[in-house]
């Protein structure tokens, strides 16, 4: 699979796809944090205050502390979650692009346009895909080229027997018929094949 000189300059392909991605990550991300914070706090600080709770003095003093601590981890939380986001974005854009550019493909095989390839960059994911897209893109193109050469064939017999009855002007009308059936086999597989642009 070819991907030199493919690079994808647009970040954000699938609006939907990428935005569930993100959502999902920051929403784990945020629920670990929060468990992790939520427990180790309340194991600690249920400690302390039971330690100190009847002394008015530390009491205090620890309350102060509890929440300035509690302020400090919010900053981190924000950071961590634009970097979770940002994150997110660049790794579902290695499986948004692949899935948006097998799309694109897909669009202009469906036009008939069988001289495209499934190009990827190093970095995204899906390359089986890619390949086997590929694959049976190139055994279609096969397909397609072997029957307009079928085609030919037949047309030049075609071509050879009208020929001939035109000078054999005897033959029978079954002949000509047959002729005449087979023409009309020739037009209907042409305009079938020409469908598909092959070269």
């Amino acid at each position: 699979m070819d991907t030199k000189g493919y690079k994808r300059k647009i970040y954000i392909v699938d609006k939907k796809f990428q935005f569930k991605f993100v959502i999902m990550l920051l929403f784990f991300m945020l629920i670990t944090v929060f468990a992790v914070s939520f427990t180790t706090f309340y194991v600690i600080w249920q400690n302390v205050i039971d330690e100190f709770f009847f002394v008015p003095e530390a009491s205090k003093k620890l309350g102060d502390i509890y929440l300035r601590t509690s302020e400090l981890l919010i900053l981190p939380l924000i950071v961590l979650s634009i970097i979770a986001g940002i994150v997110g974005v660049l790794l579902s854009h290695r499986i948004a692009g692949p899935v948006y550019r097998m799309k694109k493909v897909s669009e202009e095989i469906a036009k008939g346009n069988l001289c495209v390839n499934v190009k990827f960059r190093k970095s995204d994911e899906l390359h089986d895909l890619a390949d086997s897209m590929n694959a049976m893109i190139a055994g279609v193109r096969n397909l397609v080229k072997e029957d307009r050469s079928t085609i030919n064939k037949i047309m030049a017999v075609s071509d050879k027997l009208t020929k001939d009855v035109k000078k054999h002007k005897g033959l029978k009308a079954e002949v000509k018929k047959t002729i005449n059936e087979l023409n009309g086999i020739i037009k209907t597989l042409k305009k079938n094949s020409g469908r598909f642009k092959t070269e």
